[in-house]
């Protein structure tokens, strides 16, 4: 293996000035590729959810919310003290997020706050930040979310790079860096406006100082200094996830154990962590919601209870929800031994990254290497119970999938582990294509998906009249909703982070239960913010949901009539509503694209 601090006398010579130029164009290919050509807007539902929530932050709205998750609603309302404030209901037009971890939205609301107009100087009216259906073929606000976010994992690949030459050579370093920038799961991260490339960036700083206390142990040097650097980006990294605490559970467990001295230096970093989170749990959503964690202490019930999240947040009596102990520490075991199973997937088909768990078994001559692939262990553990016991729904892409953020150290131990072995092997190694053919196999076989779907991608892309990410989020759709729905009313929703973001209207989750519904549009008629209408997107209407609809049985159930209407009011141009005309406010079906996906049921006129 080479020397982990090679020399400099080669880093201006012809050859290293064209790789660097050609891996500086590669970037710049791939960046314009997945901004400009393959980008559809923002793909994940809390993705849009966290972006509208920067907006507001961006208008000095503080950390509000336009998404009405109904357990939040009664989370707060029984945090109140007084009896008669709990009766008035809680106002559902500014509300404050409890839900999600604050920094992310935080970060994006930057560029929103330089991009913001003067409402009174602009000649469109409004300040700007809302989507033109008219104008933008994609949300220019989009562009800017996704934007940040590929700017930040390009600078954690570069922070990447130095902790893995540091560790390793410059070689590995290099090889790792190009598998990160051809890894189609870290573009796909970064065009959903979801935390992950931001929390990437910040745990290759907190790993880079994490390595250097390791090693500063090892030769007999203080490690306070880098400990306490460690444990301030952890308590960064928590704050732009919650899921992200179980990551520095591990680290916590291995520097009480393995560095020196033994306790002092756990009990220092959990003070500099607690001292960058607590504020928030404790200033923000126990004040808000009663609970530290807010409303996303729930997510609990959708993980481990087997249940979906749509099913627990869109509940106003969650007293039922009550968790099953049997088997608790099987499911937790069960969870985590899937997620290992599954780990060249969570890796984003990185085939060296697995390799991680084999050079667990190689006696790597250097202390401080062999020292810290422990503590990368440890914290994947912890990292993967935390992910069992919140849920991972959606796969590689899910919200709560941390395993990306050991991507570039597992790659680098697994690289390592390939040259030792591709080393013992006779073969010509004089020539330089042999000498790297483990580099040059790994890069091939990793970078396929990305390379081999890119042509169609390019060609896709540049053919669309108009780019959506579908179901349900088709932007042109929804301007029509902001034009018939005031600011102060609120509409009811099958995918409430989309209205948010594209109607830029306050959006209620569908209620579970039609009763639950009539209690909430009665109280927010009381409070001055009335609700508007319904609107129904594909995740309900969607024909894989007719058995359970026609059932009255699975998420939506419960609007059967609703949802059976519509499809015969396009079909057959039925006017009844399934035996709900006298109860329900809303009559009048806006069907709002060709085919009767979506439709608006308001007590207005059609729109146009």
């Amino acid at each position: 293996m080479a020397s982990p601090h090679p020399s400099n006398h080669s880093e201006l010579s012809p050859a290293t000035m064209i790789r660097w130029g050609l891996f500086i164009l590669l970037i710049a290919f791939v960046t314009l590729f997945n901004l400009v050509v393959d980008f559809k807007g923002l793909s994940h539902a809390k993705g849009m959810d966290q972006a509208q929530i920067a907006r507001e932050i961006a208008r000095g709205h503080q950390n509000t919310t336009k998404v009405v998750r109904p357990l939040a609603v009664w989370q707060i309302n029984e945090s109140r003290k007084d009896d008669d404030e709990k009766d008035t209901g809680v106002p559902l037009v500014g509300l404050r997020d409890t839900y999600h971890a604050p920094l992310n939205p935080l970060i994006n609301s930057i560029p929103m706050r330089l991009l913001k107009k003067n409402p009174e100087t602009n000649e469109g009216g409004g300040d700007g930040l809302t989507f033109n259906a008219e104008v933008d073929k994609i949300f220019f606000l989009d562009y800017v979310i996704a934007g940040t976010s590929m700017v930040l994992l390009l600078a954690s690949i570069g922070i990447s790079y130095l902790l893995i030459s540091h560790i390793f050579d410059r070689k590995i370093g290099g090889v790792t860096a190009l598998l990160m920038l051809l890894c189609s799961l870290l573009w796909e991260f970064a065009q959903s406006g979801l935390p992950q490339p931001l929390m990437l960036f910040l745990f290759a700083f907190a790993m880079y100082f994490f390595y250097r206390a390791v090693e500063s142990v090892q030769v007999g040097r203080s490690p306070f200094l880098w400990a306490v650097l460690t444990a301030l980006f952890f308590g960064l990294l928590a704050l732009a996830h919650w899921i992200a605490i179980w990551v520095f559970v591990g680290a916590l467990f291995y520097a009480a154990f393995f560095l020196r001295p033994r306790g002092i230096v756990a009990l220092v970093m959990l003070a500099v962590f607690l001292f960058i989170v607590i504020w928030w749990p404790l200033l923000v959503n126990l004040p808000t919601a009663g609970n530290p964690m807010g409303s996303g202490f729930y997510q609990f019930y959708s993980g481990l209870a087997g249940g979906s999240e749509s099913m627990v947040m869109r509940n106003f009596n969650p007293t039922q929800l009550m968790l099953n102990p049997d088997g608790f520490l099987r499911k937790i075991a069960y969870g985590t031994v899937a997620q290992l199973a599954s780990i060249f997937t969570f890796m984003g088909g990185i085939v060296a990254a697995p390799l991680f768990f084999i050079s667990l078994l190689h006696p790597f001559k250097r202390a401080e290497i062999a020292q810290f692939r422990w503590a990368i262990l440890i914290m994947w553990v912890w990292a993967a119970i935390g992910m069992a016991i919140f849920g991972l729904p959606e796969g590689d892409k899910d919200a709560n999938q941390i395993h990306i953020l050991f991507i570039p150290l597992m790659t680098a131990y697994g690289l390592a582990l390939l040259s030792v072995l591709w080393s013992r092997l006779s073969l010509p190694v004089e020539f330089a294509m042999v000498r790297n053919g483990h580099f040059i196999i790994a890069v091939l076989v990793s970078s396929a998906p990305l390379l081999l779907t890119m042509p169609w991608d390019i060609a896709n892309g540049l053919q669309r009249d108009f780019k959506a990410n579908w179901p349900p989020y088709l932007p042109r759709i929804y301007p029509s909703l902001t034009k018939a729905v005031a600011e102060n009313e609120v509409i009811v929703t099958d995918a409430p982070w989309a209205v948010a973001w594209y109607a830029d209207r306050t959006a209620l989750w569908l209620p579970r239960t039609r009763a639950q519904f009539y209690k909430a549009f009665e109280d927010s008629k009381a409070k001055g913010y009335p609700m508007a209408g319904i609107f129904l997107t594909p995740l309900s209407t969607h024909e894989n949901y007719a058995r359970d609809i026609a059932g009255r049985s699975g998420e939506y159930g419960e609007w059967g009539p609703l949802i059976e209407n519509f499809s015969a009011t396009y079909m057959y141009r039925s006017s009844t509503l399934g035996g709900m005309e006298e109860s329900f406010p809303f009559k009048v079906p806006n069907r709002m694209m060709t085919g009767g996906d979506m439709v608006f049921y308001s007590d207005r006129t059609r729109l146009k």
